[in-house]
């Protein structure tokens, strides 16, 4: 209820916003605050923006990177969302066979580490309870204290199924979520292991890093998957990827119709819990994402850069006329009924800034 109530009143001046305003013109840029809800569609593209930019600082483009994805079959699924099992142990699994497997192959101690950052989504395409891990991890291992790095030429993508897989239900077991029964069940099932996912990633490339980061700030739904809303009915139609062909890399996509109260439901249902941090560190990648997050707090605003990289526009905090830069201060919410009050009487909104209203017209000259 309290992220549909934050959706609700996005971008609304009651909630507050920072009033940016040229010394010498008198002209306001008023930006209100967003509700930052994953809801919303519009702070889910700027969040992407943003996790682009610290992905960009973060990732040591001097190592080739993977994207890796690990899956668990849709029988295991069912066993976990019957049993009200938390998925966020995941994670910390992934991450623990990745490392492993690279130091086994490159015969490597415990100092050698690759770089990972990894994320829990839980719900599949179509809404459903589908858990997997996405991870961008570096393909070679760094020694942090000598920076000695261990090439690796080749990874067992096979043997990583297998090890995937003995993990994830080893942990189910230990944790008693399995039976022994069932344990065997899911080793015998499926002789391959448990699928995972491998795709080379050029970190180069700004259009890569932006894919990385959908993928890291993951969103639940795209508003442009709505086909139809039948409001007779109540039901709710929309169009989700099914497949995507391994070779040609072409996707196919199905629709489904499902009643609003149930859409609305599961997209609800996915919401990661308050103050829960959906990304995790491993690695190499620890100290650089702390020193990271405590330089961001002097950056630049994150908003003026993503209308920056989207628009045309120089600098939207530079004075549309002196075109210096704007002085910020910040509007809190017991403070913005006031100022939104004397922004729509003392000042005219033009082109997205507001100016300083005439009293009167100038005298005529002599």
């Amino acid at each position: 209820m309290a992220e549909a109530e934050k959706l609700l009143t996005c971008g609304r001046f009651n909630r507050g916003f920072v009033w940016n305003e040229c010394h010498d013109c008198k002209i306001v840029l008023a930006v209100p605050f967003s509700c930052k809800s994953r809801l919303c569609l519009s702070c889910y593209r700027k969040k992407i923006f943003g996790w682009s930019i610290h992905l960009s600082r973060i990732l040591n483009a001097e190592l080739p990177h993977y994207h890796i994805v690990f899956t668990l079959p849709r029988r295991l699924n069912e066993f976990l969302f019957q049993r009200l099992v938390n998925p966020r142990f995941l994670n910390g699994l992934a991450a623990k066979i990745y490392t492993k497997r690279l130091q086994v192959i490159s015969k490597a101690d415990k100092n050698f580490k690759p770089g990972i950052l990894s994320t829990l989504h839980e719900a599949g395409n179509h809404l459903n309870f589908n858990p997997h891990i996405h991870a961008i991890a570096t393909r070679d291992l760094v020694n942090p204290k000598s920076d000695e790095i261990k090439q690796i030429f080749f990874l067992p993508y096979k043997t990583m199924r297998f090890d995937w897989q003995k993990t994830v239900c080893k942990y189910l077991l230990k944790k008693k979520i399995l039976s022994k029964d069932e344990y065997s069940f899911f080793i015998k099932s499926y002789p391959r292991g448990f699928h995972v996912y491998f795709e080379k990633i050029n970190i180069d490339k700004s259009d890569s890093i932006f894919r990385i980061a959908e993928y890291i700030a993951f969103g639940l739904f795209h508003n442009s998957q709505i086909q139809t809303v039948d409001s007779k009915k109540q039901t709710l139609t929309f169009r989700y990827k099914s497949s995507v062909e391994s070779i040609t890399k072409e996707k196919s996509y199905q629709s489904l119709t499902m009643p609003i109260d149930e859409f609305l439901a599961r997209m609800l249902f996915f919401l990661p819990n308050k103050h829960e941090k959906s990304v995790r560190y491993y690695g190499i990648y620890v100290r650089p994402a702390r020193k990271i997050k405590v330089e961001s707090q002097v950056q630049k605003s994150t908003w003026a850069e993503a209308i920056k990289s989207s628009f045309d526009v120089k600098d939207p905090l530079a004075c549309p006329v002196c075109k210096n830069g704007m002085i910020s201060k910040i509007i809190y919410s017991f403070q913005a009924s006031n100022k939104e009050k004397e922004l729509k009487k003392k000042y005219t909104l033009i082109d997205g800034y507001f100016y300083q209203k005439r009293s009167r017209d100038p005298p005529d000259a002599f």
